[in-house]
């Protein structure tokens, strides 16, 4: 505990500093656009953070429902299907924390040989000192290297837990349709498997989304608000002819943002697109040959599949891939407004 209130503290510290700097010292529109696309990072790793703390128990509890029946493999190809979506979840994790732990890296490094020899911290900050000593600059300087590391290595934590989640509801999704596939004659216990297993996957998705809506609406709902204002300040810096060296790193950052909402939406998208599948995996399996009572089952879960399984923020917007090409736009027409107001 003792670890997690420093860590707290460092990023509330660095968060405070980043808004003091708009309130007090920001006169114009560049400079804000300079601290506000940073500032928002930081805040939703605050936010992240806390969401950690309040539910890690139902996190597990959700964790330990998918190691059990009917979510647990029943044989060696629904193994082979698990293992193979764990596979995908390690290479996206890994993938993701190369890609944002490179942009940090990328800022550290290039910060060091510009800034560290005037002086000049890697972000506007208001600070209740002067930091113009060679010991509080390097104090200062070191506060806000860990405490974007530590927003960085937050953000990959809880994006990477969302997108595995929806991971595994389209990987119970795959097992189910291979079960649905060798529902045999007279078998009434394995149709009856089925349905269990299709209500039991909706049923996991409620809790989580429960969970979601319940306690993480602010990290939920404000990430497509923070993705949209930073994608929009990131073409507006782009337009300033004196981003100079940082030009690189704001087209970096401004990457790794869109692939951090893409991941919601992507996986969103592709869940909901499988679990309108379901009928379809009925039709292709040997239905004709079951009795009358495996039929009115298979019905059931037809009729369930009718609805699909989507991902919402705050009830109304969809993590989906129309979700995304929306963010997109509204990005782009607010940085046309900036553009306007500018000129």
């Amino acid at each position: 505990m003792t670890i997690l209130r420093r860590t707290f503290r460092i990023l509330t510290t660095l968060v405070l500093s980043l808004v003091l700097d708009i309130v007090f010292n920001v006169e114009n529109q560049d400079e804000f656009s300079d601290n506000f696309y940073v500032t928002l990072a930081p805040f939703i790793a605050c936010c992240k953070m806390c969401n950690f703390l309040i539910n890690r128990s139902n996190i597990a509890a959700l964790i330990d429902n998918l190691r059990r029946e009917p979510f647990a493999p029943a044989n060696a190809e629904e193994i082979e299907i698990l293992t193979r979506y764990d596979k995908i979840i390690e290479w996206n994790t890994m993938a993701y924390t190369v890609l944002i732990e490179s942009c940090i890296v990328w800022i550290w490094v290039t910060s060091f040989f510009t800034d560290l020899k005037c002086k000049k911290l890697v972000y506007r900050a208001w600070l209740p000192y002067d930091y113009s000593s060679s010991f509080l600059y390097a104090v200062t300087y070191a506060q806000q290297v860990v405490g974007i590391t530590i927003c960085s290595l937050l953000s990959v934590a809880y994006d990477t837990l969302y997108s595995g989640m929806l991971i595994h509801t389209y990987c119970q999704l795959e097992i189910l349709g291979h079960r649905l596939k060798r529902v045999v004659k007279d078998d009434n216990d394995s149709v009856k498997l089925c349905a269990r297993h299709h209500r039991s996957i909706y049923q996991l998705v409620s809790q989580f989304l429960f969970e979601l809506e319940t306690h993480e609406k602010p990290s939920t709902c404000t990430q497509l608000l923070v993705s949209t204002s930073i994608v929009c300040f990131n073409l507006y810096r782009l337009t300033q002819s004196d981003l100079g060296s940082r030009m690189f790193e704001t087209v970096f950052y401004g990457i790794c943002m869109l692939t951090e909402i893409f991941y919601y939406c992507w996986y969103g998208n592709e869940v909901k697109l499988k679990s309108l599948e379901v009928s379809n995996m009925i039709m292709e399996g040997d239905w004709t040959s079951l009795n009358v009572k495996s039929k009115k089952i298979l019905l059931m879960i037809m009729r369930r599949a009718t609805m699909p399984i989507e991902f919402k923020s705050i009830h109304v917007v969809s993590m989906d891939l129309e979700s995304f090409m929306m963010l997109l736009k509204t990005s782009y027409s607010a940085y046309n407004m900036l553009q306007q107001s500018k000129e």
